[in-house]
């Protein structure tokens, strides 16, 4: 049978589709009153561009293009429904100039995607972002700087999760090594670490970090066309025209993943289970911190029953300290300074503390948290000067202080017993600037501070 007149039968069939989905109803306020005026099919019927009028003024229009860009996603799965077709067509949305013929279709875009720049980030919940997943065939996975074990272990969680999904094409990357304590997790000798380059995708999906400014030089690989979505556990709004989920009720963005696993009605495998229980386990202090939830420890008896080796996790991740960290460890100890009441405990290192040492950026994972565990300490804090003008502030709190919210001011954030802040500024001057501020802090409301 001919095959001729395909492309244009598809198409009507979708068109019909679209307008039926708009006759009823986006969810998306941003979309107004749009006509489907068209459906042009590639011959090999990959995609489908739909042509639409727009109605209103000049901004109205632009916001409905944008809300039914967004929207992509999920009208491509609803028209599947009704297809007969082996995929289903990637849906791309361009505004029909046969009304106007002064809508120049570059300018539209230019002013479209200023836009989502600077657009809000669309959340969605659990069940809606695996579905926002679903409709992408080719990701870009990565996470912020100086990874932590939640970072590595929900990134390549995240990819058996994908790859459960029937998903193939997957590229891992992040701007800095993976640590050596979470080398042996499944999957981490396949990330790649800043590369120049990555294989074309659709989706891309930051996770463990709503800030792309957190992503490193891997933000630069970030195109327009591509989704940009988001999973993240801390507090803090998701980057400017993305989509995705943020709940900081979770106790690590591997836990996220663990129920987006039991919400898509996929099974846990074992590679999947050792990558999940570390991101736990790292970022709740092995359950001991604030953040540790019942919700943490029954993901955690899910995790175990997948054959999880604790001991082997915590030998690798929790008892084990390279020489190099022992050697940074004996400086922030002896360079320890306590407020006057003792409230507030704080030391440093320096870039020639960590040459000297032999050590790297991953050794000082944590070691804040020894000053943090002297008995009278509520607040502690670890400076390191990674440069002439730049440091590193590390914060750990009791929960009356928000750590994440004394952070905003400079530009950081995380949870608000732990957060972190990298500062254009000198150590010395910015060290005495922060002590000072919360020394005042404790001594202005001892009972509870969320400044």
């Amino acid at each position: 049978m001919s095959t001729k007149g395909r492309p244009k039968r598809v198409g009507e069939l979708i068109r019909h589709e679209i307008a039926s989905l708009i006759a009823k109803g986006l969810k998306d306020p941003r979309i107004g009153f749009v006509s489907v005026m068209g459906v042009r099919m590639s011959p090999d019927l990959n995609y489908a561009s739909v042509y639409v009028s727009l109605y209103g003024n000049e901004s109205e229009r632009k916001s409905s293009l944008i809300g039914l860009r967004h929207s992509a996603g999920w009208i491509r799965r609803e028209v599947g429904k009704c297809l007969h077709t082996r995929i289903t067509p990637e849906i791309r949305f361009f505004p029909d100039d046969t009304l106007d013929q002064v809508y120049h279709l570059e300018e539209v875009f230019e002013e479209i995607h200023k836009d989502q720049d600077t657009s809000p980030m669309l959340r969605l919940d659990l069940p809606g972002l695996i579905e926002e997943i679903r409709g992408f065939d080719s990701f870009l996975l990565t996470t912020h700087v100086n990874p932590d074990g939640d970072a590595v272990g929900s990134l390549l969680g995240l990819t058996h999760f994908l790859r459960a999904l029937g998903k193939t094409s997957i590229a891992c990357v992040m701007h800095d090594p993976v640590p050596q304590r979470y080398a042996d997790l499944p999957g981490a000798n396949k990330v790649v670490i800043n590369p120049r380059k990555v294989p074309e995708c659709q989706a891309v999906i930051i996770i463990d970090v709503a800030g792309r400014d957190r992503i490193g030089d891997i933000n630069e690989l970030v195109r327009h066309h591509q989704r940009v979505i988001v999973i993240d556990h801390h507090l803090g709004e998701g980057p400017s025209g993305s989509i995705g989920y943020i709940d900081s009720s979770y106790a690590a963005s591997g836990e996220i993943v663990a129920d987006m696993f039991e919400l898509a009605g996929l099974e846990i495998t074992p590679a999947a289970a050792h990558c999940l229980y570390v991101a736990q386990t790292t970022d709740t202090g092995g359950y001991r911190f604030s953040n540790t939830t019942p919700r943490s420890h029954r993901i955690a008896v899910k995790l175990l029953e997948l054959g999880v080796d604790v001991a082997a996790v915590s030998q690798r991740v929790f008892d084990t300290m390279p020489r190099p960290k022992f050697e940074l460890l004996r400086q922030v100890l002896n360079r320890i300074e306590f407020s006057p009441d003792g409230r507030l405990a704080h030391s440093y290192v320096t870039i020639q503390d960590l040459d000297e040492a032999g050590a790297t950026k991953e050794h000082l994972d944590n070691l804040v948290n020894y000053a943090r565990n002297i008995e009278g300490v509520r607040v502690a804090a670890l400076f390191f000067g990674s440069g002439p003008e730049i440091t590193k502030v590390s914060l750990r709190s009791d929960p009356d202080f928000n750590a994440a919210v004394f952070l905003e001011n400079y530009g950081g954030g995380g949870h608000a017993a732990a957060a972190g802040a990298t500062i254009a500024r000198p150590l010395d001057g910015l060290r005495d600037e922060i002590v000072n501020r919360i020394t005042k802090l404790l001594t202005d409301a001892p009972e509870g501070i969320s400044e």
